[in-house]
Formats: structure tokens, C-alpha cells, sequence
């Protein structure tokens, strides 16, 4: 047993305690070369010659997500049209094509859809997961061309020809075997046949989408493991909110850790560091980022109920670090997220005894300058 305090703990500017006693995709060798194949052999046997309402057209959507890397639509338009040998995506085209690129599993993939003239869907293909954008265009350009070019001798799809065709010829009526007076008078009356006029179908009006904000918002919560914030080994938590943009990120972290044996020296004081913390952070390869915590907080320490006299107090604390965290994605919207962390303290918190019949304070802990930490974390972007 603890011997009963012999002299008050007081805390003024210190604290004082009374005691007794966290590559590239492999290529496809196989697929590609099939499919460069078809291409290579069905291209030059295209028509140079052919008219140009008898050319497939469309109309070319494509979406990217803000923060990923890929080649510009203009980029994607030249790569396809080179397989057709003329422009596949004048704007006069009546069938569009839509390319959507979305996160699938850590990598990218692309889902291509082709419309005709009144908006239904004709030909609909996901193309292959890859670890770079540059690549995936590349795929894509290589799907629509074995999808839609014809070789010489055939006829393209009617739906996606740049012109609809014309409307068949009616046939002539055949002669009269004999002369028939009634059948003539009706003849320069009214024709036996009245040409049909084709109807022209409206175009459907494609509702524009909102403009995509350049940020997107994470949320985070992590489990902290601080061994030097408290005079024994600290755990704790903290929550995260931070708008990322495709190169940096900006957040703010709201962390506590508490000492994990609840004493000093044998005397019971419950010690904690609570921080507010900026995080302004660089992205790197995407998943990596390397970020200046700026923390702002307090030291607080509570004596415990077995002490006869004293109280507990708070110092003020502020630092500045450096962070290095990695990104696990594990779902579409969900990521891992492990780091470690260096901070410099810029003020530093002590404990101080005063022995029975002592004047004098012996200090029995003191802050020290480097604190080390690391984190493990989930992150959801809503």
C-alpha cells in the first residue's frame, strides 16, 4: 500500500505530486496482339473510296474521374479515328459512343456504351482493369475498332452511319395486260402509288451533368500508438476530415492519447496529450502522401482517488512534424491507410515530486523534444 501524502501536489506551470514512500499492370501479350491483329489485317481492307454517308459516326462522351491522370478526349478521338483511316466523332454524327473511366479494385477500367440515333443502347463492353490510364485508352481505341470497322464489301450498321440510307424505291406497277378505260382515268386522276415521306426522329436530348467540384472529401478515423507522449506508453485515436485534390490535401485531425499505465513513479496520475492538428500533405504516385502535421493542444494530467491531496492541471502544447502515410485501397470507396509520424514539440510538459520534509521538487518526468508515432486508419470518400 501507498503511504497516505504527506504534503499537497500543486501545479503551477508544472506538475507537482505527493508521495509517501501504411506498378504497373502486366500487359496482355495475347489479347493485344489478337486484337492488333484484327485491326492491322481489317483496316487497310476499308474502302478509301467510300461515300461519306456510308461512314460510321458518333458522337464521343468521356468522362474521367477529377483526380486521375488520363489522356484528354481529343487524345482519345485521334487514337480511334487513326483505326478508321478518317474522323469517327464529328459533331454531326447522330449515334454517340460514351467511354466512363471508375476505379475498380486499385486499378482503372472503362465501360463503353454506343447509342443510336434515339438513344438506345446497341453495343455495351467493360474493357479490362488497368494500372494506367495510358493504357486503358489505348484499349479502348483497339474495342471500338474491332467492334465497328467494316471491310470492303460489307455494309456498316444503319444505325451508325454518319447519313441514315435512303428509303428503298417503290417498284413499278406492271403494264396492263389489256387496255382498261377506268383503270387510265384513275391513273390521271390520283398515282397508284403516292410516294411516303420518310419521318425524321428527333434527336433525345442528353440533360447536361453538373460540373464535378476539382476536390473530394475523405473521412477518416485511426488507432494511434504514441510511445513517448505520456511518461508510460500512450494509445488513443483520431478523426480526420480533408479535401484531396489530384496532387496535395489539406485536412484537419482531431487526436488524444492516454498514458496506458494511469501512474507516476507510484503515484497515481492519469496522464493525457489532446491535439487539434493541420495537415497539409503532397500526393505522390497517388497513394502515398507526405504531409506537415502543425498540432496545437494540451497536456492534461488528473491525479488519481487513492492520493490524500493534490489536484491535477494542463500545459499548453504546440509542435510541427513530418508524416509519411500509404493508401490501401480495399473497396470502391473505402482505404486502408498506415503511416508514421515525427513530431518536433515546441513546448514540453513535466511531473515534479515533493518529498515529506523536502523543500525542494525532484523532477520524475519530462517531455521529451522528438515525439514518434504511428497510425492505422480506414478512409471513406462519400
Amino acid at each position: 500500500m501507498t503511504e497516505p501524502c504527506a504534503g499537497p501536489l500543486v501545479f503551477s506551470g508544472r506538475f507537482l505530486v505527493d508521495k509517501g514512500s501504411s506498378t504497373d499492370s502486366m500487359r496482355y501479350p495475347g489479347i493485344n496482339l489478337l486484337t492488333a491483329s484484327v485491326v492491322t489485317f481489317a483496316a487497310p481492307a476499308m474502302a478509301d473510296d467510300a461515300l461519306v454517308d456510308q461512314r460510321l459516326a458518333f458522337r464521343l462522351e468521356y468522362v474521367v474521374p477529377a483526380d486521375v491522370r488520363c489522356p484528354t478526349e481529343a487524345a482519345l478521338a485521334e487514337l480511334t479515328s487513326a483505326k478508321f483511316r478518317y474522323d469517327v466523332f464529328p459533331e454531326s454524327a447522330r449515334a454517340s459512343l460514351s467511354v466512363t473511366v471508375r476505379r475498380a479494385g486499385g486499378q482503372l477500367e472503362a465501360v463503353l456504351s454506343a447509342r443510336d440515333e434515339q438513344g438506345t443502347v446497341q453495343w455495351e463492353e467493360t474493357a479490362t482493369p488497368r494500372g494506367k490510364c495510358n493504357d486503358l485508352v489505348e484499349d479502348v481505341a483497339l474495342m471500338v475498332a474491332v467492334r465497328f470497322v467494316t471491310v470492303k464489301g460489307e455494309k456498316p450498321e444503319a444505325w451508325a452511319l454518319l447519313v441514315p440510307p435512303a428509303p428503298p424505291e417503290a417498284p413499278n406497277p406492271p403494264p396492263p395486260s389489256m387496255p382498261l378505260p377506268q383503270l387510265r382515268r384513275r391513273a390521271y386522276e390520283e398515282p397508284l402509288f403516292p410516294p411516303s415521306t420518310p419521318s425524321t426522329p428527333s434527336t433525345p436530348s442528353t440533360p447536361s451533368a453538373p460540373d464535378a467540384p476539382p476536390f473530394r472529401t475523405e473521412l477518416s478515423a485511426a488507432a494511434v500508438f504514441a510511445p513517448f507522449d505520456t511518461p508510460n506508453v500512450a494509445f488513443g485515436g483520431a478523426i480526420q476530415v480533408s479535401l484531396r485534390w489530384p496532387w496535395a490535401s489539406l485536412g484537419v485531425e482531431f487526436r488524444g492519447v492516454g498514458d496506458a499505465l494511469g501512474e507516476v513513479a507510484e503515484v497515481p496520475v492519469r496522464t493525457w496529450l489532446l491535439t487539434a492538428v493541420g495537415l497539409p500533405c503532397l500526393v505522390i504516385w497517388e497513394r502515398a502522401r507526405v504531409c506537415m502535421p502543425i498540432s496545437g493542444g494540451f497536456y492534461q494530467a488528473t491525479v488519481g482517488s487513492q492520493a490524500k491531496t493534490g489536484q491535477g492541471g494542463a500545459q499548453p502544447f504546440v509542435g510541427v512534424g513530418l508524416r509519411v502515410s500509404y493508401d490501401f485501397p480495399i473497396a470502391a470507396r473505402i482505404k486502408l491507410r498506415g503511416y508514421a509520424e515525427v513530431m518536433a514539440a515546441g513546448t514540453r510538459g513535466e511531473i515534479e515530486l515533493v518529498r515529506p520534509g523536502a523543500r525542494d521538487t525532484e523532477q520524475i518526468w519530462s517531455m521529451p523534444f522528438i515525439l514518434p508515432s504511428i497510425g492505422v486508419g480506414a478512409i471513406w470518400e462519400p
